[in-house]
């Protein structure tokens, strides 16, 4: 698995090379998106988006725009991500079993109401139908079962449910084994599993499963090498076995 990662990710410096000035906005756009999401580099993010909005307005441009978009969300923290929801609300609007963005919506409204719990009394059922949407829409979507089982465990009581959280979790694992086997273009949707394989070794620590918690960050850091959050897990774990 690293070595296909190694492999996918000089051909991004190949394309970015070769193609320089002539390269499509899109693609610019992407390839730098992309380096600062493995990187969780909010600057980098930010330019790749800056760039993809200087490409035609059509479905795959705005498709990435909503990525960079969303994770810049995650990334900077922000509770309340206005823009960011009004245009993926846009996007749902255009199309109604747009499974990706209906879920990243749901996640977004999820943190509105962690900011703000009252929300959860007209929020609440917008996640549950958005959430039913991209599952039905969106069932082999590795991102849309991700993001489905992030939603049940990162919610607070009692909306959380660690249960369905794992059983989604781990359904979008294999799929997103499967994706990984596929051939890799980079204008294709491949993102996401370094969070899942992450979330899955939390779960796995909960249980005080430690030897499986291992295998789900090691899965996770065979994705992106530099995915912090399941080095300092690992690091965690080593350090408990050790006391």
């Amino acid at each position: 698995m690293y070595a296909v990662y190694s492999i996918f990710a000089a051909l991004l410096i190949v394309v970015a090379t070769v193609c320089g000035q002539s390269a499509e906005p899109l693609d610019q756009g992407i390839i730098l998106f992309r380096a600062g999401y493995l990187e969780w580099s909010a600057v980098k993010m930010e330019s790749g988006l800056q760039i993809m909005e200087q490409a035609p307005p059509d479905g795959l441009s705005l498709y990435w725009q909503a990525v960079a978009r969303f994770q810049l969300a995650l990334c900077s923290g922000e509770s309340e991500p206005s823009e960011t929801v009004h245009f993926l609300e846009a996007a749902v609007r255009r199309d109604p079993q747009d499974a990706e963005s209906a879920i990243m919506l749901a996640v977004l409204y999820g943190r509105q109401i962690a900011a703000k719990p009252i929300r959860a009394m007209w929020l609440g059922r917008k996640i549950s139908a958005l959430r039913e949407t991209a599952l039905s829409c969106g069932t082999d979507n590795p991102r849309v079962q991700s993001l489905a089982g992030s939603c049940w465990f990162l919610a607070p009581k009692p909306f959380g449910d660690h249960q369905l959280a794992l059983e989604h979790l781990k359904k979008a694992a294999e799929l997103y084994e499967a994706e990984q086997a596929e051939v890799q273009d980079f204008r294709q949707p491949r993102w996401g599993a370094a969070e899942c394989y992450g979330m899955l070794g939390d779960i796995m620590v909960e249980k005080d499963d430690i030897a499986a918690a291992r295998r789900y960050y090691q899965a996770a850091l065979r994705v992106n090498p530099n995915y912090r959050p399941a080095r300092q897990a690992l690091e965690e774990i080593s350090d408990g076995n050790e006391k």
